[in-house]
């Protein structure tokens, strides 16, 4: 375990009291039968801001369902710059890959306050041999983030500046209305804040701070989004959809959620 993730003092959800059961990896196995998934998490921690789960080319020894917060994935370049990935929300499975005993093929750093629920991956191949219902969810997901992958991929290589940046700001934005009613740190707002800074909005879109700052005074100007501290709040999610081409289906009907 990474020096970043550390077991604060924080509540142990029990599997079978799991308010984002629904959107994570088991959510297909039955209420009555999830006593045995507990024996495969051996921890559920909480990280800080700022800090990183993991890190790219190191060996790392846990998967993690992510209980509460937002994670951003990320691949540094030759160059030293970074490529934003993609932003994971509640119900997540993150740090799995082909090779599991493998060093990590990419990075993920928490970009607000996180709980994970932690599994040994010497546990992963027992889990979903014995246990179909889990495997058949996990490619389901892998199948969703490739989804979401080709559509990121569109986005940045033939959306101009401001329809990538709309089409991140509305796409992040449905998902965590999406998730808000399972999430601690999101119930009971009236506005979603979204945790972007310009840098971390910068390596998403594959465009540099300064350009991304042009195209977001653009956006507030045209009173369609509040920026302050290192949170973005959509105020008119039906013009950037427009501005974006986004089809909110795509995440409804579960392509990428």
């Amino acid at each position: 375990m990474p020096a970043d993730l550390a077991s604060f003092e924080t509540p142990q959800t029990a599997c079978s009291e799991c308010p984002i059961r629904r959107m994570a990896l088991f959510k297909n196995v039955p209420w009555e039968q999830l006593a045995w998934t507990q024996d495969y998490r051996s921890a559920q921690n909480r990280i800080r801001a700022k800090s990183f789960l993991y890190c790219e080319g190191e060996e790392h020894a846990f998967v993690y369902t992510l209980f509460d917060g937002c994670v951003k994935l990320y691949k540094t370049l030759d160059n030293g710059k970074i490529q934003g990935m993609r932003f994971a929300l509640p119900g997540d499975f993150l740090g799995f890959q082909g090779d599991l005993s493998g060093p990590m093929h990419h990075g993920a750093q928490a970009l607000t306050d996180c709980v994970l629920c932690a599994f040994p991956k010497r546990n992963i191949s027992k889990l979903l041999c014995e246990h179909p219902e889990v495997a058949s969810e996990l490619i389901m997901k892998n199948a969703r983030v490739m989804a979401f992958c080709q559509e990121h991929l569109l986005s940045t290589g033939a959306r101009s500046a401001v329809e990538r940046i709309a089409f991140s700001l509305v796409e992040l934005n449905h998902r965590m209305k999406q998730v808000r009613q399972f999430c601690s740190s999101l119930a009971g707002s009236d506005e979603l804040r979204l945790p972007l800074t310009q840098e971390d909005l910068a390596d998403a879109v594959g465009l540099t701070p300064i350009h991304v700052n042009r195209m977001l005074k653009q956006l507030r100007d045209d009173n369609l989004i509040v920026c302050g501290k290192g949170r973005i709040t959509v105020v008119d999610e039906e013009r950037l959809k427009e501005i974006a081409k986004f089809d909110p289906d795509l995440i409804s009907s579960g392509h990428i959620l």
